[in-house]
């Protein structure tokens, strides 16, 4: 009789499957919690930079705002910790015609050959024009006189034969003649500079999310703007000012000045601006919300 062999079909038993299963669950719970950490901190690392960008947008804009202002001309009108009305400047020309004591023509905004014109935004009712007097020969008698706009009119035949302007060159280009009150001093003549003002404001906005930001309006015409975010998010807002936003007024003794102070005595004015991460990586990032902070001091000009 043939011996019968029996032959051991090759597989795996159900203890070796259960331990593999296992093995790999382990692995892909190690791999997963991995590419979980690398996604956690790439996207938290992303809103601290955003967040720092943010606190360099408003370090660059605001000082550059608020150095301009003078404190002693009353460009300060009201302030508290969150926020600043003041007097910004638009921008600067030079008088090319004085037809009477109240009006005074402007030359074009694109002349050939020079800019004696610039603004980053056109004068309206309600802005204030700054005068240069020369009052006397020396430098001690000359000062800045304002005026309040009352119209502003662009004509292109304004300053004829003006020794600032190309007659072939610039010929018909908008000029622009501005009427104020009160009227000119005669020492305001023609060639002198003149500067333009308009009220601004800074404060904290909500933003549609809920999100605080670094705003900007103006007084256009009778009527605040619509605030402009500048920057942000930051924290919330707070009375104290241990929100997002501090405003620190100064003498130049290093005094505190308060908000219902001189506030023409201000020299110096300290910002601290406290920010925080957007979360825009969800449930990815956790809990953890990127935050900072930055701090710095306004030196103001034509300080007596």
């Amino acid at each position: 009789m043939p011996r019968l062999i029996r032959s051991r079909t090759a597989g795996f038993t159900l203890v070796e499957l259960l331990v593999t299963l296992a093995l790999l669950g382990v692995v892909g719970a190690i791999a997963a919690r991995m590419v979980m950490g690398q996604q956690r901190f790439f996207h938290q690392t992303n809103e601290t930079m955003s967040l720092r960008r943010e606190l360099r947008t408003a370090m660059s804009m605001v000082p550059a705002d608020l150095r301009g202002i003078s404190s002693v001309g009353g460009d300060i009108a009201s302030f508290d910790a969150t926020q600043i009305t003041f007097r910004a400047t638009l921008g600067a020309a030079v008088i090319c015609g004085k037809p009477n004591t109240t009006t005074i023509d402007l030359p074009p905004l694109n002349m050939a050959r020079t800019t004696l014109t610039n603004w980053y935004a056109q004068p309206d009712v309600g802005d204030t024009v700054y005068a240069f007097r020369a009052d006397s020969m020396g430098a001690g008698g000359d000062s800045w006189t304002a005026h309040r706009i009352t119209s502003v009119a662009a004509d292109a035949t304004l300053c004829p034969g003006s020794p600032f302007t190309d007659n072939t060159l610039d010929a018909g280009k908008t000029r622009w003649r501005v009427t104020v009150t009160p009227a000119f001093a005669d020492s305001v003549k023609v060639g002198a500079a003149v500067r333009f003002g308009r009220s601004a404001r800074l404060s904290m906005a909500a933003g549609s999310s809920g999100s605080f930001y670094l705003a900007r309006a103006e007084y256009v015409a009778g009527a605040w703007t619509a605030a402009v975010p500048i920057a942000g998010p930051f924290l919330a807002p707070s009375a104290s000012g241990s929100g997002g936003v501090r405003l620190q007024m100064f003498d130049s003794l290093g005094a505190a000045v308060s908000s219902g102070g001189n506030l023409r005595s201000i020299s110096r004015i300290d910002l601290i601006l406290r920010g925080q991460g957007a979360n825009s990586s969800g449930a990815v990032a956790g809990k953890t919300t990127p935050k900072d902070s930055i701090a710095f001091r306004i030196a103001l000009r034509n300080r007596q």
